[in-house]
């Protein structure tokens, strides 16, 4: 139940043109934001260190996906005990089809890397069930946002893609990370090259989405405004741009050149997972409602967009 001083500043909020969204980003709201972000950074890390045939990083990607990611979410429930609840509508949730795709994961990945079960036709179809998990992590965290038709600047198509992006650059830097601190356990330079494509991708999707935000109506580009020239900037500028684009980009364009030490291999890792994380508080804490009097969203949000509940 909210507290007296929340009641009140949602009261408040009332008589403002503009109402700044508070449940998912405010108090124990914002262990939302710290759950996808930890879901996604596993789910990155997966998929990459399947790829590299990296097994420390298999196991890292479950204790994150269990430990931080899942215990932010239960923190976050007023009454966890029933969060099993979540799970039974996957039909029209995008949330029971995220928890769905959290126990789909643990349950492939940690069969999946039991001594002896790798190679077998059971650890094959394992395999096969965490890698399912996983893509319904990556795909469902954008969906929750973007079926928000009250708030215009998440009902962006392209949120569900962004989301996907900033996923797998986390779980290449956190890789960064654990190569920095393990040593040569893979292929470090191809990490490297894919880490670098994938922070100038990301890139150049949230340059599209700001775009696009800012032709989504009234209180979409007051999002906007909050973002770069209002309560949000210091956060976007310094967490967003500087942390998650400015150093990625430069030095991983010199490691792809001449190489980096692993200090800085580590920074580089350290650096991009604090963007990472800053473009999601950013865009779930620049989120506000349309106008109870006034605007109305676009006709274009009402077709075939999957209910939340």
């Amino acid at each position: 139940m909210p507290s007296i001083d929340a009641l009140d500043q949602r009261l408040q909020d009332l008589t403002l043109p503009y109402r700044p969204q508070r449940e998912w980003i405010e108090g124990r709201g914002l262990l939302v934001v710290i759950a996808h972000f930890f879901s996604g950074v596993a789910a990155g890390v997966w998929l990459f260190s399947l790829a590299l045939d990296y097994d420390a990083g298999l196991i890292i990607s479950i204790v994150v996906t269990a430990v931080l990611a899942g215990g932010a979410h239960l923190a976050f429930l007023g009454r966890w005990q029933r969060f099993w609840r979540m799970i039974l509508r996957p039909h029209s949730s995008w949330i029971s089809r995220g928890l769905l795709g959290i126990a789909l994961f643990l349950a492939g990945a940690v069969l999946y890397v039991l001594p002896g079960v790798r190679d077998t036709t059971f650890g094959s179809a394992m395999l096969a069930v965490s890698i399912l998990g996983v893509a319904l992590i990556l795909v469902h965290k954008g969906f929750v946002y973007l079926v928000s038709k009250a708030i215009p600047f998440w009902n962006i198509s392209l949120l569900p893609f962004l989301y996907i992006a900033y996923a797998l650059r986390g779980g290449a830097a956190l890789l960064l990370v654990a190569a920095a601190a393990a040593g040569d356990v893979f292929d470090i330079d191809l990490l490297e090259a894919i880490k670098l494509w994938v922070v100038v991708s990301s890139a150049v999707l949230l340059l599209l989405y700001l775009a696009l935000a800012n032709n989504a109506g009234p209180a979409a580009k007051r999002s906007l405004q909050e973002l770069v020239a209002g309560r949000l900037s210091p956060a976007f500028y310094a967490g967003t741009i500087f942390l998650g684009l400015v150093i990625p980009i430069a030095l991983g364009a010199i490691g792809a050149t001449t190489g980096l030490w692993r200090g800085l291999l580590a920074f580089v890792g350290l650096s991009s997972l604090a963007g990472d994380f800053f473009v999601q508080y950013c865009i779930v804490k620049a989120g506000i409602y349309l106008p109870i009097v006034g605007e109305l969203p676009p006709a274009r949000s009402y077709r075939g967009r999957p209910r939340l509940f």
